[in-house]
């Protein structure tokens, strides 16, 4: 299951050198060089490759030199219950080996935060992460100290996963751990969406020539 969710990115941004065109908006906050990004938010059919848009859901995230802070307003579809949202950090996409970190491991994959989710299936999910945390819930990749390094230009990949119907006692476990509510691991768990925010991967390594 760890191995799955690191392979998350690689659906997205192989996508993204077969012409894939980001959707980012990009603006200044404040006055200490803090920046406000807003991206789609996309579904996930098979648990890695990148699927159609949620109609109407989007994400942002605010970068600045304390960390990050981000917000995912979405419809979920797996129907009522627990969900939450991951964080996968790449400290510094512009140094990956291969095209856009396709093949790099993340420096970083933590629990951000989690909600319980009504019938309706409208969520939003708030999270905030800063250099060596504190940490929501679990990491379950990478050295959580220093954890985040790059705020600024760090590739941001955002993973929304159901962990089933809120489980009277298990909630708590179902909201911090990746594999909360999931009997062996297994359904009635997935990976239902993903956002990407491309960091410092914005200008050159977006060329498809580097493939």
């Amino acid at each position: 299951m760890k191995r799955k969710l690191l392979l998350l990115p690689t659906g997205f941004l192989f996508l993204i050198a077969l012409g894939f065109t980001s959707q980012v908006s990009v603006q200044r906050v404040g006055a200490e060089g803090a920046t406000r990004e807003t991206q789609p938010v996309y579904t996930t059919p098979d648990g890695f490759l990148l699927g159609p848009a949620v109609h109407g859901a989007y994400a942002t995230l605010v970068r600045n030199q304390n960390g990050l802070t981000t917000n995912v307003h979405t419809t979920v579809m797996s129907g009522p219950g627990a969900y939450t949202v991951w964080w996968v950090i790449f400290n510094d996409p512009a140094s990956c080996q291969f095209y856009l970190c396709t093949f790099d491991e993340p420096d970083l994959v933590v629990n951000a935060t989690g909600k319980i989710v009504p019938s309706g299936g409208v969520a939003n999910l708030s999270a905030w992460l800063g250099p060596g945390g504190p940490y929501s819930g679990e990491v379950i990749f990478g050295d959580p100290e220093p954890g985040l390094t790059n705020p600024a230009g760090a590739l941001i990949v955002l993973v929304v996963r159901y962990h089933g119907p809120a489980i009277p006692g298990s909630v708590p476990e179902q909201l911090t751990t990746f594999l909360g509510g999931c009997p062996g691991g297994g359904a009635p768990c997935v990976d239902e969406q993903l956002v990407v925010f491309p960091g410092d991967c914005s200008g050159d390594c977006l060329d498809p020539s580097k493939l």
